[in-house]
């Protein structure tokens, strides 16, 4: 069973909002060789819209919780 707290609802929006398509932060890496192909990054989201992850995380940690 999850615990929750403030952490397990930041991993737990971040995942959701991965599965939907969503970047949640901007991501570094190297630099890739001059003639490989680039993967498009994913949008990265607003403060609304990381509202309503955090709050989707909430209510189905609490519900796996049972409370």
């Amino acid at each position: 069973m999850p615990e929750v707290n403030e952490a397990a609802i930041l991993e737990r929006a971040k995942k959701l909002a991965k599965q939907d398509g969503w970047g949640w932060e901007p991501e570094f890496k190297m630099p890739l060789p001059k003639y490989s192909t680039i993967v498009p990054q994913p949008v990265l989201l607003d403060e609304e819209a990381r509202q309503k992850y955090l709050s989707r995380a909430r209510e189905e940690l609490a519900d796996e919780c049972g409370g």
